[in-house]
This record gives C-alpha cells, sequence and structure tokens, in this order.
C-alpha cells in the first residue's frame, strides 16, 4: 500500500472494536475480583479524547483478569455513585469526587497535567495516586501523604500491531490541533520543505499550512494502526506540561507497537521505561537532521525500530499494565469521607463545566457559520466571475457581428 491511499482498504481489528464497543455498552460490569468506575470526559469513542483511550486499553485487560468495569463519563458527574464499587479510577484532573460513594476506594491516575493535580485541594480524598512518571510522581509525593504509584501509559497490543501494508520512506504526525502553538507546526513545516508530510489531527481550518503538508483532518482510532505501519517516521509531539515531567503519551507506545520510528520532543521519562534510544530533536533543524539520518541508514532504521518494539511489547504493553494495578486495587483502603463542602463542589464545577461546554459549543458554532460565510462568498465570486465572463464573451461576440455588418 503506498502512501499515498486511504484506509479505506484497511480493515481494523473487528474483535477489538466489538470488546471495546461492549466496554463502554456496560456489559462487563461484574466481576469476581471486583467492580470498578472508570471516571472519563465521554463514552464517545468517536470523540478523539485520549483519557478514554487509555482507559479503554487499561480495562479490557482488567476485565480479562477478573474485574468488571462501568464508566461514569462527564454527563454523570454531577450523580451520586452507586453502592458496591470497589474503586474509581479517575483520568479526568477535574474531576471532583464529592458524589462517590464513602465505601468506593478513589484512585486519581496522573497522566498529565502533573501540576493541576498538585494544585487541587482535597487531593486526600484519593486512596491512592498513580502517576505515569517517576518525576510526575515526586511532584505528588510533595502534597500528599497516601500511596503513590508509578503506571506509565502503554498500548493494546492487540489493537497495535503491523499493519499487512508497504511502509513508506515518509513522515506522519497524529497529533490535533487545540488553538495554542506548541513548536509542532514549526517542526513540520521544516520537515514538509525537505519532503512532503501528512497530518492527520483536529482544527486544521485554523492552520495556515503550505501545499507539502498533506493534511488529512482526523482519523478513526481504530485505523491509527493502518497509520503508524504505512509511514517510517512518527513525529511525536508532548505539550510542556508532560514533557516537564516525563509523563509520555500513548503516540509514543502505539507507534512503536507498529514498528514505527517515533521522533519525539523530549528526552524527558524515556530512560526510565527503557525506551532511551527514541530519537529526539529541540528544534526544526534538529527534527530534519534526524530524518535525514533515518533516512540515509536504512538498515540501522529498521534495527532500532525491531529493538524499541520489542522493549514496548515486553514492557509497556495494557496487559502488562493490568497485572501490576491489579494488586493494587485490591489494596486495603481507609474508607475516605466525602463531605457535604466536597459534594457542593463537586456540583458547582459541574456547573462551571456546563457553561465552558456552552461557550466552546458557541465559539465551534460561529467558526461553522463564518466558514460557511466564506464559501458561500467564495462561491458567489466565482459566480460572479463566470457571468461577467459569459458577458464579456458575449459582448465581444455581438461587436465582431457589428463590424462585419458594417464592413460589408
Amino acid at each position: 500500500m503506498s502512501e499515498e491511499e486511504t484506509p479505506q482498504s484497511f480493515v481494523p481489528n473487528p474483535i477489538v472494536i466489538e470488546e471495546y464497543n461492549s466496554l463502554v455498552a456496560g456489559e462487563y460490569a461484574d466481576g469476581d475480583l471486583g467492580r470498578l468506575l472508570v471516571v472519563v470526559s465521554t463514552v464517545d469513542l468517536g470523540m478523539s479524547r485520549g483519557d478514554l483511550y487509555v482507559a479503554m486499553g487499561l480495562s479490557k485487560y482488567l476485565r480479562r483478569l477478573g474485574w468488571g468495569i462501568t464508566f461514569w463519563p462527564t454527563e454523570r458527574w454531577t450523580e451520586q455513585t452507586p453502592a458496591g464499587y470497589d474503586a474509581a479510577i479517575v483520568m479526568i484532573e477535574t474531576f471532583v469526587p464529592g458524589l462517590v460513594h464513602p465505601d468506593t476506594q478513589v484512585i486519581a491516575w496522573v497522566r498529565n497535567w502533573t501540576e493541576r493535580w498538585a494544585e487541587l485541594p482535597y487531593l486526600d480524598s484519593f486512596g491512592q495516586i498513580w502517576c505515569s512518571s517517576a518525576a510526575a510522581a515526586s511532584r505528588i509525593r510533595e502534597v500528599y501523604s497516601g500511596p503513590v504509584e508509578i503506571v506509565p501509559l502503554a498500548t493494546d497490543h492487540e489493537l497495535f500491531t503491523p499493519a499487512d501494508v508497504e511502509r513508506g520512506a515518509s513522515i506522519v504526525t497524529t497529533a490535533n490541533f487545540w488553538g495554542v502553538n506548541r513548536g509542532l507546526k514549526e517542526s513540520i513545516v521544516a520537515v514538509a520543505a525537505m519532503e512532503k508530510v501528512t497530518w492527520f489531527g483536529k482544527n486544521a481550518r485554523f492552520l495556515d499550512l503550505p501545499p507539502s503538508i498533506d493534511h488529512r483532518h482526523t482519523i478513526d482510532y481504530f485505523s491509527l494502526p493502518w497509520v503508524y505501519s504505512a509511514w517510517l517516521f512518527v513525529i511525536d509531539d508532548v505539550i510542556d506540561a508532560a514533557a516537564e515531567y516525563g509523563t509520555l503519551n500513548s503516540r509514543l507506545f502505539d507507534a512503536l507497537a507498529c514498528g514505527a520510528i517515533v521522533l519525539t520532543n523530549t528526552s524527558n521519562g524515556l530512560a526510565e521505561l527503557g525506551l532511551e534510544d527514541v530519537p529526539t530533536y529541540d528544534s526544526p533543524d534538529t527534527l530534519v537532521e534526524r530524518a535525514q539520518d533515518f533516512r540515509g541508514d536504512p538498515d540501522g532504521a529498521a534495527a532500532l525500530a525491531a529493538s524499541l518494539r520489542a522493549t514496548v511489547l515486553e514492557r509497556h504493553t495494557y496487559e502488562v499494565r493490568a497485572a501490576f494495578v491489579s494488586g493494587l486495587l485490591q489494596r486495603s483502603s481507609a474508607a475516605t469521607a466525602r463531605s457535604e463542602l466536597l459534594s457542593w463542589t463537586t456540583k458547582l464545577r459541574e456547573d462551571y463545566r456546563t457553561e465552558q461546554f456552552e461557550h466552546a459549543r458557541l465559539r465551534t458554532a460561529y467558526h461553522d457559520l463564518y466558514d460557511e460565510l466564506v464559501r458561500e462568498r467564495d462561491a458567489v465570486g466565482k459566480l460572479q466571475g463566470a457571468l461577467a465572463s459569459y458577458e464579456n464573451g458575449r459582448l465581444r461576440r455581438y461587436w465582431g457581428y457589428v463590424k462585419r455588418v458594417v464592413g460589408r
């Protein structure tokens, strides 16, 4: 398969999709080891929300170990959670646990935004905290006296496996643009001056990109294995808040599991994962140099990709993570009181979130309307141009006829 093809010819793993859909539908709510609530932003797999995909990967293998799984999305955050759940795993730092049943242990998973987590005034409401890097764990221990464990992100190796496609020699990224320039654009533009770059991601309309960048907008999550198998280089872009603490994202593990070479913008956190050989860049120029070096040494690039993939499959799958955290989930924890003040804060926070969401929806609607007006203006301009051209042509034909008649 060439890199120019769309993933329409690629068939995502139907078994994985069915299992994921069954999880979010609540079909695995009961288990022999106990019952878990997983607090996420959404249960819509098409929303491109990283917290959900991470939660799905871990939950899939926890379920196989015997844990019942129930997802608790944003729209339920103002509800009192039912009794009968052993633990609630919180994926989002804006969730206030004031309405979690007092018999349910609440666990925070600090995947990123470490400082935001550290600043929360109700950290003592959590029975334990998981952090995705050693540096993040050290920071959380400064403000939290309970148990802190290191639980990095990982990959679902049954989904992210090399697809049966021809791997090209070019560059791709799957980073979404959320309105803040993180240096990714400049890096991609620099590489695009050397060769064509493909960018799968949201909000292209807010980016002024050169024609050498093929922006294809976001791609279905289950088609990402095709992307990471069809392109040789995957540009990773870790946000500053995560790079500071080495809390690396799923893209790194997923792309490496598919055999791609990941070029990432931070070395923080790589060594503790055994991934210190992942090539890094700190400027657009060094990104270009890294890509050129690997292109000039295809055998070395293939050997590196194979070595890193082996490390990920051995140490960084959600099957491995689930085996570890299953023991943490069975750790006894003293009941944590949920004060009325915290319950009130939960509801107030969700009122504020709803207001923010409505503002965001209106902003999106405004931009959509603006784009539609621009398209209509362009269409009207083209129509007017066509009419003017037609009228000018008709006028020229008329005067040509007059000249012929007068000249007789």
